[in-house]
């Protein structure tokens, strides 16, 4: 996971800047594109000899597909879901909740935590796997400590 993981969004380098760099909403037309990333990730790292190479074919394909079955690329629903997209999906939620973007300033843990474990208007606790969930409720201390790092 440790060198498989921070390729998880490799497939970013296909998505055009007007659209990864955009200080507002997207269009749903912009975000048909950047969906894609999720594709072009899998298929830059496809057909690799290498274990870690592999393991971030996964990470990239399966880290936006959630436990509901609402996700991307494929849809997948529960236990479809490879455990690698499963672990990432809620990792990324928390890096993308705790950091600065062109569209969102940055928010502090307690609200991250807060918005991953109870939801808002954009998150579910349903689009992660139970016990996934579990683990980052009771460890979510850890992941604040390796943010702040």
């Amino acid at each position: 996971m440790c060198y498989a993981a921070p390729m998880h969004d490799i497939g970013k380098v296909g998505i055009p800047d007007s659209i990864l760099l955009k200080p507002g909403k997207l269009t749903p037309q912009e975000f048909e594109i950047m969906k894609t990333h999720t594709t072009v990730g899998a298929r830059i790292l496809r057909d690799s000899d290498s274990p870690f190479l592999q393991a971030a074919e996964t990470f990239a394909l399966s880290h936006h597909e959630r436990w509901d079955g609402k996700g991307y690329p494929l849809g997948l629903k529960g236990k479809e879901i490879p455990l690698e997209g499963r672990i990432m999906n809620i990792i990324d939620q928390y890096d993308a909740l705790r950091s600065k973007r062109p569209y969102k300033p940055p928010f502090g843990h307690e609200t991250a935590v807060k918005i991953i474990t109870e939801g808002d208007e954009k998150t579910s606790p349903e689009h992660f796997d139970p016990k996934i969930l579990g683990i980052f409720r009771k460890y979510s201390d850890v992941f604040r400590e390796i943010f702040d790092e």
